[in-house]
């Protein structure tokens, strides 16, 4: 039975993340904690990854009041991050030794080692109601499979961990459950779902066909060209919390990088592409892509709030 196997939020965004056991979801449909600081230049244009390779090279810890799983470094309450720059490349940085400040905008921050490691001004920006999601549109956690994870990976010979640090997913969803997971049992029989980009239908799901597929039965090759009658994005459950999948995220230039260094993967967007188009399952309808750079689901939550907990089942609505 699909269940749910990873959590990972992004205090800052673009610095590294945090894996948790258990996370709690906002009245607007962000984990909290996630994505809950960002930086910004001067004149108050956002500072990421996607337009300063610089980032990548930044290790981050962080200790926030309530996450059992972050680091603790001072009995006073308040939320601090750990930075260092990376050990490979630490020879190109050595003034910026390991050090510990309170997430806070002012001078005791980490603006000023921020600003040194990334070679321009930055500030500290805080939202903590929802925080600063890449679309407004569809503000819930992102989803993949960790199926899909461990294709990509298998594209590159990456490691499992790498491809996770490339594409920054929020929840991860295993089709086959590991021994000795617990896992709620729903009260109703749930469709499993199999093999690498099934996360892809509920975005964007294939409700009909018009004339014969595929002899394969989990792929078509680019060439074929089946008719089908595109249906509506899937509803699906999570613990108590009921989402509805909205989209296919678009990838930006961050996972075209090394996760650690920021070193470019040679013709890293063609090969993906290709291999993609040609690994889509049939049950995808993906006219409206203007490409096939597309990894992992957007999400909007369609319950008040709620929590979600490793191990929690994953159940799709059925006629939704």
């Amino acid at each position: 039975m699909p269940h749910l196997s990873g959590i990972t939020i992004y205090p800052v965004k673009s610095l590294d993340g945090i894996s948790l056991s258990e996370a709690t979801v906002l009245p607007g449909g962000a984990l909290m904690h996630d994505r809950r600081w960002r930086l910004v230049d001067a004149e108050g244009a956002v500072v990421n990854a996607k337009k300063n390779i610089r980032f990548h090279g930044i290790r981050a810890t962080f200790g926030i009041e309530g996450i059992e799983n972050s680091q603790v470094f001072s009995a006073d309450s308040g939320n601090f991050v750990t930075l260092s720059i990376d050990k490979s490349l630490s020879d190109k940085h050595p003034s910026l030794a390991e050090e510990t400040f309170p997430l806070l905008p002012n001078r005791e921050g980490p603006c000023e080692w921020l600003s040194e490691a990334l070679a321009t001004e930055v500030l500290l920006q805080e939202r903590f109601d929802g925080g600063f999601p890449d679309d407004r549109d569809a503000a819930g956690p992102t989803l993949i499979s960790s199926e899909s994870l461990r294709e990509v990976a298998g594209w590159f010979d990456w490691t499992i961990e790498e491809a996770r640090r490339r594409f920054r997913m929020n929840l991860e969803v295993a089709a086959e459950r590991d021994e000795g997971v617990g896992v709620d049992s729903p009260d109703t029989a749930n469709t499993m779902l199999r093999g690498a980009f099934w996360e892809d239908s509920l975005a964007c799901p294939v409700s009909s066909f018009k004339s014969v597929v595929s002899p394969s039965e989990d792929f078509f090759e680019p060439e074929f060209e089946p008719e089908y009658a595109a249906g509506d994005p899937r509803q699906f459950q999570i613990g108590s919390v009921l989402f509805q999948a909205a989209g296919v995220c678009r990838r930006c230039p961050v996972p075209e990088r090394n996760s650690l260094t920021g070193a470019a993967s040679h013709l890293f967007r063609d090969q993906f592409e290709a291999f993609r188009m040609r690994r889509l399952p049939v049950s995808v309808d993906a006219s409206d892509w203007t490409n096939f750079y597309h990894l992992g689901i957007n999400t909007t939550c369609k319950s008040n709030q709620g929590s979600l907990e490793i191990g929690q089942a994953f159940q799709l609505i059925e006629g939704k």
